[in-house]
Parts: C-alpha cells; sequence; structure tokens
C-alpha cells in the first residue's frame, strides 16, 4: 500500500524553504489556497485543449501551492479553524476541475466509456474525502485507504506527463470507489465497536 503519511512527511520537507521564502515576501497560506484554486482551474482548462504537458505543470504548481499553504501555516504559527475550512473547501474543486476537463473532453469525442470512467473517479475521490471528514465528525479517525489525495494526485500527474489518460481514469474510478468504501465499512465497524463498549 503506498503511503499517504511517508509522500506528505518528504514533499513538506523539501518544500518548507519555499514556504518561509513566501513568508517573506508577505505571502499567506490563504493567499496560496486562492492561487492553488485557480492553477487547478487554468489546467483542466488545458486539459480540455488537449495540451496535457502543460497542463501537467500547471497542474504540478497547483499542488505545490496546495501543500505550501499548509506548511507555511504551520512554521509560521498561523494554522486556524477557519484556514483549514477554507483549504478543505478549495480542495474539492481543485479534486473536480481536472477530472471534470476529461468528462468533458471524452463526451466532446463521444467515449462513453471515458466519460463514465471520469465520472466514477470524480464520485470516488469526493466520497472518499467526505467519508474521513464525516467520520470525524462522528469521533472516529478514518486514516485508512489505499488512493487517498495525495495519490490520486500524483496519478493524475503521471498520466498528463505520459498520455495514459484512459488507464489513469480506470485505475482512479476503481480504486477511488474501492477507497471510499474502505473508509466507509472501517467507519460503520468502528461506530458498532463503540455502541457496544
Amino acid at each position: 500500500m503506498i503511503s499517504s503519511t511517508n509522500i506528505k512527511l518528504k514533499v513538506q520537507k523539501m518544500l518548507k524553504p519555499l514556504a518561509e521564502a513566501f513568508d517573506m515576501v508577505g505571502v499567506t497560506p490563504n493567499i496560496l489556497t486562492v492561487m492553488g484554486f485557480f492553477l487547478s482551474l487554468i489546467s483542466a482548462l488545458l486539459i480540455y485543449r488537449k495540451m496535457f504537458a502543460i497542463a501537467g505543470f500547471v497542474f504540478l504548481f497547483s499542488g505545490a501551492c496546495d501543500m505550501l499553504d499548509g506548511i507555511l501555516a504551520r512554521v509560521k504559527g498561523r494554522v486556524t479553524k477557519a484556514g483549514a475550512f477554507m483549504d478543505s473547501f478549495f480542495d474539492r474543486y481543485a479534486d473536480f476541475f481536472p477530472l471534470a476537463a476529461f468528462v468533458i473532453l471524452s463526451t466532446n469525442k463521444r467515449n462513453v466509456i471515458m466519460a463514465v470512467l471520469g465520472l466514477l473517479s470524480i464520485v470516488g475521490s469526493f466520497a472518499t474525502s467526505y467519508a474521513k471528514a464525516k467520520a470525524e465528525s462522528l469521533g472516529i479517525e478514518c486514516k485508512v485507504g489505499l488512493i487517498e489525495r495525495p495519490e490520486r494526485f500524483f496519478i493524475i500527474l503521471f498520466a498528463l506527463f505520459t498520455g495514459f489518460i484512459s488507464e489513469m481514469l480506470l485505475f482512479l474510478a476503481i480504486f477511488s470507489n474501492f477507497t471510499a468504501f474502505q473508509r466507509f465499512f472501517y467507519t460503520i465497524k468502528a461506530l458498532k465497536r463503540e455502541s457496544q463498549n
């Protein structure tokens, strides 16, 4: 199983000096969050234009902003509930834009199978995030799952640079929903166990 924790720790360590540099010029975590949102939207527009390699670079910068906002907030002691909510809120849009672009592109090409795979990838990614958030609101820590957000990001990024779009959508359609149900069953089991104590 891929470890999101290890990925996050390694990337955060690499990006920490850059986050500190942004702080020195007055860039705040919220600015980075909004930048990541717009860069993800731009990458989606580039995907729609079939400019996959350029979209990959823009998507990469979007992901960097997404990592940097949290690093900057922690390094400078600016972690707030409002900031965390804003980050999570915009993350859902950033998750949606690229996959939606693939769906629209597939529809234009009348490739029904790719469009369906894209839609399944979207609902799987949203269900995965929702399952964790809802579980935590019920007092259950839910960090299980095969394909979490960092993995999805790198899988999409790999597809943009290599052109393996159909393979990527098939993979995400299957395993993002598999992950969502992993979290569903884990949380149900944990809640039943809790109610019996």
